[in-house]
């Protein structure tokens, strides 16, 4: 059909953008800058390394990052500790989660200090079960860190836990309502630490720069949906070509788009869309399979094209680097600098809206209360 026709050149027009705009620049940040700045000892990873043994003073603040027991997450997990945060893993596996936590804490004990004398105390790490594709979950998480928030306030969540060609469903269960919720639910808390102690608060949202091959999360048949929820157009099969995978990255963006602008400009709080670039993880590998994994190792390609996850958690951490400001303009990160390309649908208010009134709201409704003035 003509309706057919032009999903198909659209699609294929946003692989074009999603190549040119995204993929080019990330395998010349990998293959060329990276590999320069390896042989000059000047990579970010390399002063990481140097330095991993020396911890910044506690900070008296919180982070909490949700899938942190592996790959990117677990990176992201052991440098908030080293910067002298109170470390929440928020995450599915609580085997996993206890033993990262372990040692994450068995590191500490063996670091010094970059202040010599004075107060040696480390940060506290702890794992919180959370399952992203669970409303409930996100609300027991927020119930739990109230007290906690009272002495060691709230000033980093790293919403991070991410699938990728599982269902349909279960792509945008957990790659956008997770967030949403737990952002939503620990905004209350957040808010209080941005009125009471003037802390500066970060939200940031791991993005992925599949978000370019989407136009929008729903295309004008959607709309026309008499649903309450658009979730139903969403199926339980799954997401083979990763379609729904880049409209749940993009629709992550356009959440962070609708946080800027309903968020107070008179607060010290700020959202960060943040990109890792290319990065070998368990994600990606148990997508591609072990045939394609095997052969991108043996080869030698794993490393010469993607980066390891500590590399990748560094590009997202470096949003705690920047300052916080007052503006209700994108922040967007790739490869650890601001100012990436992000596509203009992701900052589209009137697409914002439509996903917060079709979609975010209806599944949140009897659940969770949006805040005044949404």
């Amino acid at each position: 059909s003509a309706k057919s026709g032009s999903k198909t050149t659209r699609m294929k027009s946003n692989n074009v953008r999603w190549a040119m705009r995204g993929i080019a620049g990330e395998l010349l940040h990998n293959v060329f800058l990276r590999q320069i700045r390896k042989f000059l000892g000047t990579s970010k990873q390399q002063r990481l390394e140097e330095s991993k043994k020396v911890r910044l003073p506690i900070k008296n603040e919180t982070a909490i990052i949700t899938g942190g027991t592996g790959g990117i997450g677990s990176n992201m997990a052991y440098e908030l500790a080293f910067r002298g945060y109170d470390v929440i893993i928020a995450a599915r596996n609580a085997d996993l989660g206890k033993d990262l936590v372990l040692n994450i804490q068995r590191e500490l004990e063996n670091s010094s200090s970059i202040i010599k004398g004075g107060n040696q105390q480390t940060p506290n790490i702890s794992f919180m079960e959370y399952h992203a594709d669970i409303h409930r979950s996100a609300l027991d998480v927020a119930s739990n860190l109230a007290t906690l928030n009272d002495s060691k306030p709230i000033t980093v969540l790293i919403n991070n836990a991410g699938i990728m060609g599982k269902s349909e469903r279960l792509s945008m269960k957990v790659n956008l309502l997770g967030p949403v919720t737990l952002t939503l639910a620990l905004l209350p808390l957040m808010m209080k630490n941005c009125n009471a102690d003037k802390k500066a608060v970060r939200v940031i949202n791991v993005s992925s720069s599949a978000h370019l091959r989407a136009t929008g999360v729903f295309d004008e048949e959607d709309l026309c949906n008499s649903s309450k929820s658009l979730m139903n157009i969403f199926p339980d099969t799954p997401d083979d070509d990763l379609s729904t995978y880049a409209k749940s990255k993009l629709a992550l963006l356009q959440f962070s788009t609708l946080l800027r602008h309903k968020l107070p400009t008179n607060k010290s709080i700020q959202v960060f869309d943040a990109h890792p670039g290319l990065v070998w993880t368990p994600l990606l590998r148990n997508h591609i399979g072990e045939k394609a994994t095997n052969t991108l190792q043996r080869t030698g390609l794993a490393g010469l094209i993607y980066k390891s996850p500590t590399e990748g958690a560094q590009a997202l951490l470096a949003t705690l680097d920047h300052p916080v400001g007052k503006s209700k303009d994108q922040l967007y990160f790739v490869n650890g600098q601001p100012g990436g390309y992000a596509s203009p649908e992701s900052r589209n208010l009137n697409q914002s809206k439509q996903l917060l009134e079709r979609l975010i709201e209806p599944e949140l409704e009897g659940i969770l209360q949006l805040p005044d003035g949404w």
